[in-house]
């Protein structure tokens, strides 16, 4: 009886201090769990510190670029290109005279006489207009039949006469003068263009025409018609 007294007892003395240990571990473990909901509370979700999540919301910020309506930088306009001057006159000339105009000449023709088989006749351009003009170069020369058509060819170019190729000023009433010429009839043995009726006449420069019908006995023989450059006298 006392033994198993004694080993009821020594059950009870093992079961006392199991039951001690017992106790502050399940106080433990409830401070524990406390701590746990504590950290979770603290910790962001993605397991970042909730005080520099704080910290850094807290920061100042730039402010975004404010786009454009097209949603692309806006880019500066560019410059006009700078103004052009106005073509000058195909007329014009430099120092402000301008070529002389057919409106504004007179054409005549006078025989000049007759030298080495050779007859000469002395073109005659006469600005008629109010203002000084200039020409430069040689006249476009042909004949013209009664009813218009053109007789031979027209005349040929040639250094005869005073013009050196350089312009010829005409101020109002001035005349350039230009010379023309055909072989004499007695040394071609007849041999010359149909009589023509007008003497038709390009000034230098011009694509309009001036005629006349005072042709000063001229006629081409011998298929010689020669025109000089316009000069400032009669040759």
């Amino acid at each position: 009886m006392s033994h198993t007294h004694r080993r009821d007892g020594h059950g009870r003395r093992r079961g006392g201090p199991d039951q001690a240990r017992g106790r502050p571990r399940g106080v433990w473990g409830a401070a524990l769990a406390l701590a746990c909901a504590a950290a979770l509370t603290a910790c962001g979700p993605d397991g970042g510190d909730a005080d520099a999540a704080g910290a850094a919301s807290d920061a100042p910020t730039s402010p975004a670029p404010t786009p454009t309506g097209t949603g692309t930088p806006a880019e500066p306009a560019p410059s006009s290109p700078p103004p052009t001057s106005a073509a000058p006159s195909a007329s014009a000339k430099p120092g402000g005279i301008a070529r002389c105009e057919t409106d504004g000449l007179a054409l005549s023709l006078v025989a000049n006489g007759q030298e080495m088989n050779s007859k000469y006749f002395d073109l005659r351009l006469t600005n008629t207009g109010s203002e000084p003009c200039d020409l430069l170069g040689h006249p476009g020369v042909s004949l013209l039949d009664a009813g218009g058509k053109r007789v031979g060819e027209p005349a040929t170019r040639s250094q005869d006469g005073t013009g050196d190729g350089g312009a010829v000023r005409l101020r109002p009433g001035q005349a350039a003068h230009a010379t023309v010429k055909t072989a004499g009839e007695g040394v071609t043995d007849g041999r010359c263009w149909p009589e023509a009726a007008t003497l038709l006449v390009y000034p230098p420069g011009s694509r309009q025409t001036v005629t006349t019908a005072d042709l000063a006995g001229l006629k081409v023989c011998g298929d010689s018609f020669q025109v000089g450059p316009v000069g400032d006298r009669a040759p």
